[in-house]
């Protein structure tokens, strides 16, 4: 039993030899924006450590919403 023939369709061109790319539907940064929140985790501080230590020298990168430092449970 003989299978199906297909009929060959050439695949489109890729376009390798482009020298522009297109635009990113994201933009150039991937999207997002100055303005959405973003967090950032800082490690190695001292365990004295208060948020107003950290608003200051972060706060000049842009407006903080807040500022989380997790104790421990047990030992604060």
């Amino acid at each position: 039993m003989r299978g199906r023939s297909y009929s060959y369709s050439p695949s489109p061109p890729r376009g390798y030899g482009r020298k522009h790319r297109s635009p990113s539907p994201r933009g150039r940064h991937g999207g997002r924006g100055r303005d959405l929140p973003t967090s950032l985790l800082v490690r190695n501080l001292r365990l004295d450590c208060r948020p107003e230590d950290l608003r200051g020298p972060f706060g000049r990168f842009g407006p903080l919403k807040d500022v989380y430092l997790p104790r421990d449970y047990y030992t604060g």
